[in-house]
């Protein structure tokens, strides 16, 4: 009779948070029933700092994002273990090969080369830029200090040519002899 002074004003409102999670009904009363469970459990250690209400609140919430994240947690098998079917066969297992085949590679190595060639027509800083953050991986910060340039001129030229780069990527693409 107490529980239900305890937690019966709150439901809606838990039941609510809890769906907003899981948009599932189901779902959602199951993980409601773990927040109030685990809430119960842990009673004693409420220390009135925030209001009840809040407090159940963010345990259900919780019980629902942890509901939601074994949800999504790939089933994996593993290469190791045998796997088997009803009539105790193991059956073949098949790995993607994940390389490119020879025609993906091919457009791999004309993309590069009408990039470097678009890359060329670029203004020096643009190309610099370019080459350092976007090939190269630096920050701005660094490649500012590469160049002996303020990091807002990389930003600034970093956009700029990126945008002309842009620009001349739609325009070849556009053009019937080129194709990506």
């Amino acid at each position: 009779m107490a529980l239900d002074e305890l937690f019966v004003p709150y439901m809606p409102q838990l039941h609510s948070a809890a769906a907003r999670v899981l948009r599932n009904p189901q779902d959602s009363e199951d993980a409601l029933q773990d927040g109030l469970l685990s809430a119960l459990r842990h009673l004693n250690q409420y220390q009135g700092r925030s209001k009840f209400s809040t407090w159940l609140h963010s345990i259900v919430v919780n019980a629902a994002r942890m509901k939601l994240r074994r949800q999504n947690l790939p089933l994996t098998t593993s290469i190791d273990e045998g796997v088997s079917s009803d009539d105790g066969l193991h059956p073949v297992i098949i790995l993607a090969d994940s390389r490119p085949n020879p025609e993906e590679k091919c457009a791999q190595k004309e993309r590069s080369r009408i990039l470097s060639e678009m890359m060329q027509d670029l203004p020096p800083i643009y190309q610099s830029v370019i080459q350092l953050c976007d090939f190269e991986g630096l920050l701005e910060r660094e490649a500012a200090e590469r160049l002996s340039i303020p990091v807002g001129t990389v930003k600034g030229q970093l956009h700029r040519g990126r945008k002309l780069l842009a620009k001349r990527m739609r325009k070849a693409c556009a053009s019937p002899k080129t194709q990506f």
